[in-house]
């Protein structure tokens, strides 16, 4: 085989593979070590082929894991009047779902506004994340006001939180604010998903008002590779 000189040829063998579905999505790929071997490269060349695959979001990295090929960005309108779920299922996407935690507690002062709570006032404070194809991409961190949801936190809080909202206690129609900015992760988020400390991210702020009132506060971190945002409007 013909020793590849620059990390771009070495990125684009890399390339071809999994555009062939020779290396198939979700697939570990070589160490840095077993493509210097194989493609007879410099480490630094192999590391950097890596680097940019990366930022053309072909492959991802888990954290002391390794290298492995990603599965195609998640189309997501943020504007949603369905879940998360339905929309995985129209694009036969699969998703998963896992409970971090369903406690009391006092959120943050900024929720704490937006929800127009009294001082040390308690909300219903679900975490979660999700994988899309066996990857983790979203952390969610969900704040109900207790008069709007009473005893939320002893239903079944790992399906759709809007179903609930709607089949529960009859929210079918609801007004919805949205902020979408960039933010790093931190140090916990970061681990929830696998990834590096400081790791970029997607933040989307969804207030969620019933007749005027904003009843919850929905944050939702995306890893800033794993999605695709599509909103429709009328003008």
């Amino acid at each position: 085989m013909t020793p590849l000189s620059t990390y771009h040829a070495v990125a684009a063998r890399l390339q071809a593979e999994i555009r062939s579905g020779e290396l198939a999505p979700g697939s570990k790929l070589p160490s840095e070590r077993q493509l210097c071997e194989r493609l007879g490269v410099s480490r630094v060349n192999a590391r950097d082929a890596m680097h940019y695959l990366e930022g053309q979001g072909l492959i991802y990295r888990l954290n002391r894991r390794g290298w492995y090929v990603a599965p195609s960005v998640f189309i997501y309108d943020p504007t949603r009047s369905h879940s998360i779920r339905d929309e995985a299922q129209a694009h036969g996407r699969h998703l998963h779902t896992e409970l971090l935690s369903a406690r009391q507690e006092t959120p943050p002062q900024a929720v704490v506004s937006l929800l127009q709570l009294a001082p040390r006032e308690a909300v219903a404070a679900i975490s979660r994340r999700r994988a899309v194809d066996g990857r983790w991409v979203l952390l969610e961190l969900c704040y109900f006001r207790n008069d709007a949801f009473p005893r939320l936190l002893e239903e079944d809080l790992t399906g759709s939180l809007t179903a609930l909202a709607r089949q529960r206690y009859g929210y079918q129609h609801r007004e919805l604010v949205v902020r979408i900015a960039s933010s790093p992760l931190s140090e916990q988020q970061a681990q929830h998903l696998h990834v590096r400390d400081g790791s970029p991210a997607l933040r989307l702020e969804r207030e969620v008002l019933v007749d005027g009132r904003c009843v919850a506060v929905e944050r939702e971190y995306w890893l800033h590779d794993a999605i695709e945002m599509q909103l429709r409007g009328h003008t």
